[in-house]
């Protein structure tokens, strides 16, 4: 055997490989043979060259092939010799030497899947969680499509008070420092909603058409921008306009306003609406719930740095999205990387822990996926996107998107399966 393997605690593995001169000499033969036939060289016809005039002219390229050929025909041996060798990384190698005596000397490293010892899936229990719809989820939800439906009616006469809109000019200063002060002349504020800083909502309170309030709040110690952290913010505000909500009434005109029959309608579909998302809020707990008792007895801090660095890009790519989409300044030296990274580090660490263990219940259960489940979600996929089906799939295959599609339901299935063995029901 051309190559001894050493084990490492980190999930990594050291390949040691040597071939004797024979095996080189060989493979160098095969590389000049191949060379020859294809090598132009003054003074010669094509295929023609002598080995010494190759040689000589090709060194250089002749020792980086050889070296690359060596390499690889030791790492068919492994694959080859290893029936339990998971790699999760290409071989990376560290030296690659032609010895004095003609032989070939490899050393080189990968990282490999943990095999992981897992709690009995049978011991595994799911919390408790209801999804039954009550009367007064639907009716709440039919407030806010209520809500979205209302009329605003001027209401100069009356004082502002929560639910009412504040038609205003704005002018904001920094007191303190750290921001450039912005004006608004045509600003909205809905009283008492969730969106609007409540120290705005209380200084306008009782006020009137005319007059002016002044309110003053602190940004957050955590803000994006470390100029503004911890700073004050005051808002000199005009009040130029009222405006009162006037809802719709309950009935079957609001139902069809919105596309359907009746009210009773409406109210069945919006149950059914909330039944969906309990069972999906339920299965995401349960699926917490499940991999925090695989994981108990593991350490996130031991995984293979591959798995972690990639899911840790991934969460870095989604968070400087979502920054941009809100208009920062990516480049801006205010937006501290490192910080960053080191927060999400720990979540990154926990997801691509989930995969593994989800991976290692997928290949020990031989859970294969059917391709009509993937076409079924390419469609549906489609049809959102307005796209032919065949077309779409096409495209997530020239991605290189189609096979994350796979993984994602082998992995979904996987986790059915647990919530059936723990006794719950499957997903909807």
């Amino acid at each position: 055997m051309p190559y001894s393997l050493s084990r490492r605690p980190n999930h990594s593995v050291e390949i040691s490989g040597h071939l004797e001169p024979a095996a080189v000499h060989e493979e160098r033969g095969h590389i000049l043979r191949s060379m020859r036939s294809t090598a132009r060289v003054p003074g010669f016809r094509p295929g023609k060259a002598p080995t010494q005039v190759l040689q000589a002219r090709f060194a250089e390229e002749i020792t980086s092939e050889l070296k690359e050929h060596l390499a690889e025909r030791i790492w068919q041996e492994v694959v080859e010799g290893e029936d339990d060798l998971r790699p999760l990384t290409s071989p990376r190698v560290t030296e690659a030497e032609l010895e004095p005596d003609g032989g070939f000397r490899l050393i080189a490293e990968l990282e490999t899947r943990p095999l992981f010892e897992l709690p009995a899936v049978e011991g595994l229990t799911l919390p408790e969680s209801s999804i039954d719809v009550g009367e007064a989820e639907v009716t709440e939800e039919i407030e806010k499509l209520r809500g979205e439906q209302a009329m605003w009616e001027p209401a100069d006469d009356a004082e502002a008070e929560d639910g009412v809109l504040v038609e205003a000019e704005v002018h904001a200063t920094f007191p303190d420092g750290g921001g450039e002060p912005f004006s608004d002349d045509h600003a909205h504020f809905h009283l008492g909603s969730e969106a609007l800083f409540p120290e705005i909502s209380e200084a306008l309170q009782g006020a009137r058409v005319g007059d002016e309030r002044v309110a003053e709040r602190r940004i957050a110690e955590d803000h994006t921008d470390e100029n503004l952290r911890g700073k004050r913010i005051e808002y000199r505000i005009k009040v130029n306009g009222l405006k009162r909500q006037v809802l719709p009434p309950v009935d079957d005109e609001l139902a069809k306003g919105l596309g359907l029959e009746s009210l009773e309608q409406l109210r069945e579909r919006i149950s059914g609406a909330i039944e969906s998302r309990k069972h999906a809020e339920r299965r995401s707990m349960w699926r917490r719930a499940l991999l925090d008792q695989l994981s108990a007895a593991l350490d996130a801090n031991e995984l293979p740095r591959s798995v972690v660095h990639a899911a840790l890009d991934e969460d870095m790519h989604r968070f400087a999205y979502s920054m941009a989409m809100r208009g920062v300044d990516l480049e801006s030296e205010d937006v501290n990387w490192q910080e960053i990274s080191a927060k999400l580090e720990p979540g990154a660490r926990r997801k691509a822990m989930d995969t593994l263990i989800l991976e290692q219940l997928a290949d020990e259960w031989q859970i294969e996926v059917p391709e009509e489940e993937v076409d079924a979600y390419v469609r549906g996929e489609a049809a959102r996107l307005g796209a032919p089906a065949a077309e779409h799939k096409a495209t997530l295959a020239r991605e290189g998107k189609l096979e994350g599609i796979r993984d994602a339901a082998r992995l979904a299935a996987v986790v059915d399966r647990l919530i059936r063995s723990a006794g719950g029901e499957e997903s909807t």
